[in-house]
């Protein structure tokens, strides 16, 4: 029995001898972590450290999607952050406000990608914003060089481009108006891998002057939809700009109330809202093919049943009809499609719901996170008003080794 004992109590150690000596084996193990464990291994010894930074490494890593762990979000470009947690096991924020070392200025964050931040900040008296790259999970950030040639123009958008399952490398494309150029429109294109600033050959003109704001990136181009406006997409490596077929009006009113854009898993995402009295509508996915691409539905949403259950996202007009406050924030792909669902915003809450079988759960409440933290309030819930629904920006959230 003694000679067992000893035995069962070597085993373990025989076998941590035998992977910490085998780099192949330890890799595969590694790579199955989450980067929050990862970056507390990197202390554990000068192999597991040089395993872990190696480019091999992040390559293996990141071909694997990653969930949205959270969202952070922004209130009326608020300079605070709130955390919503998403993922089963919830995590600290990863910061409240942003200030970086040597910048005087506050950050705010004006785009995410892939695990990156696009972040920008206005110095005083300074004619142009300066732009960050910036890895929240790693807390390291590059400030962009500013963009040569200005020449005055207006700057219509600044957007990140970053797929680490086909590069370490990003992009930051600046969309901009050249009142002294032959040509109206001008694209730059930032490249990690270079680090400068070039001027895309695809410079154009184009009628009825396009919406260039909050574009997202999926599929190696970058897409900006709007109502009033061509809807369209750069494609990053043709350096084309053309436009995109929109899904038809479903509603009698032409104008929409709200969209949302925004990719999720290697899928691209489209909600129209025709109007601020409707609760059903549908989540279009685009669909794109070497010679063409369009929108087609891959949910219908019924938010009757919140509306039940949360009654006091009802505003009444004193009319024949309710206006409803909410606003869709994130729609979230996961493995298994069954489990994919749509983050909606309510007063002072933020619901779960889920697309498969309709169901909905609260996963998070402003009021009580709020009294948390600052010791209550008097009547223990936020004064709501439909700019909270307007203004608000929600950011994803993912954990990335990615290197800026």
């Amino acid at each position: 029995m003694a000679a067992l004992s000893s035995y069962s109590h070597y085993q373990p150690s025989l076998s941590a001898e035998i992977i910490a000596n085998n780099e192949d084996l330890l890799t595969e193990i590694l790579v199955c972590l989450p980067v929050k464990s990862l970056l507390s291994f990197k202390s554990v010894s000068k192999n597991w450290l040089s395993i872990i930074t190696s480019p091999n490494f992040s390559f293996r890593l990141n071909r694997l999607p990653k969930p949205i762990s959270g969202l952070l979000m922004s209130r009326n470009n608020s300079q605070e952050y709130k955390f919503i947690n998403l993922g089963s096991n919830p995590s600290p924020a990863p910061f409240k406000s942003l200030t970086f070392e040597n910048i005087p200025s506050r950050i705010h964050v004006k785009q995410s990608c892939n695990g990156l931040l696009l972040c920008s900040s206005l110095q005083e008296n300074a004619r142009r914003p300066d732009y960050f790259v910036y890895n929240p999970a790693t807390n390291k950030y590059t400030m962009l060089p500013p963009i040569a040639n200005d020449n005055g123009a207006l700057y219509r958008d600044v957007v990140l481009a970053f797929d680490p399952s086909k590069s370490p490398h990003y992009k930051v494309v600046c969309v901009k108006d050249c009142f002294n150029s032959e040509s109206s429109i001008q694209i730059e294109i930032f490249s990690s891998q270079t680090r400068t600033w070039r001027v895309c050959n695809s410079s154009f003109n184009y009628p009825n002057s396009p919406f260039f704001m909050e574009g997202v990136f999926w599929n190696n181009a970058i897409y900006w939809c709007k109502s009033w406006s061509p809807s369209i997409y750069f494609d990053l490596d043709k350096e084309e700009v053309r436009e995109i077929p929109m899904p038809p009006n479903v509603s009698e009113l032409g104008e929409k109330w709200s969209w949302y854009l925004g990719a999720s898993r290697g899928h691209l995402h489209l909600i129209e809202i025709y109007s601020p009295f409707n609760t059903i509508f549908n989540i279009y996915e685009m669909e794109k093919r070497e010679d063409f691409c369009r929108w087609v539905v891959k949910y219908q949403v019924d938010l009757s049943q919140i509306v039940t259950s949360y009654p006091e996202m009802i505003k009444n007009l004193q009319t024949d009809l309710d206006y409803y406050l909410f606003s869709t924030l994130c729609v979230v792909r996961e493995e298994n499609d069954d489990d994919s669902y749509l983050v909606v915003h309510l007063p002072g809450k933020i619901i779960r719901y889920n697309f498969k079988d309709k169901s909905f759960k609260k996963i998070h409440d402003f009021a009580s996170s709020d009294s948390e933290h600052q010791g209550g309030s008097e009547n223990g819930n936020e004064q709501v008003t439909d700019l909270d629904f307007v203004g608000t920006s929600a950011f994803q959230y993912q954990e990335s080794l990615a290197s800026v």
